[in-house]
């Protein structure tokens, strides 16, 4: 790995930062098996952000029993939110397999969200925090 590193460093403009850790929201940890990777620090930033951190947990996802509609009659909420949340959520999604089908979901309501569409979002927040570890 030394000799890979020097290879490199003349070859390229490089600095040695030593051992990753934690780079873009996701933390390496180095264990006999390989490399494991999480977000839980990212996580709890985003649960914190959208105010999420002292929320009921659930045990799934996604509640099979709504129905999402586009044309939604409850009130709007600001997409704006809605759209951050979105987005945080499917950076999630690089190291949670298990969220992807519902945040894929809850972002195709982005363009008109409704406050059926948040409780969706934050349910996926719910059921994060409950799995975080």
């Amino acid at each position: 790995m030394v000799k890979l590193k020097r290879q490199l460093m003349t070859e390229y403009e490089m600095t040695d930062l030593g051992k990753l850790s934690y780079f873009l929201g996701m933390e390496f940890v180095s264990c006999e098996k390989g490399i494991f990777l999480h977000q839980k620090k990212y996580i709890t930033n985003v649960l914190k952000r959208f105010k999420m951190l002292e929320c009921k947990l659930v045990s799934t996802p996604a509640d099979i029993t709504v129905k999402l509609q586009k044309n939604a009659t409850d009130e709007g909420v600001d997409f704006t939110l809605f759209r951050q949340l979105i987005g945080s959520l499917r950076y999630v999604c690089h190291s949670r397999p298990d969220i992807v089908y519902s945040v894929g979901v809850a972002s195709r309501y982005m363009e008109v969200p409704k406050r059926t569409h948040m409780v969706v979002a934050k349910r996926i927040l719910r059921y994060l925090k409950g799995t975080i570890n």
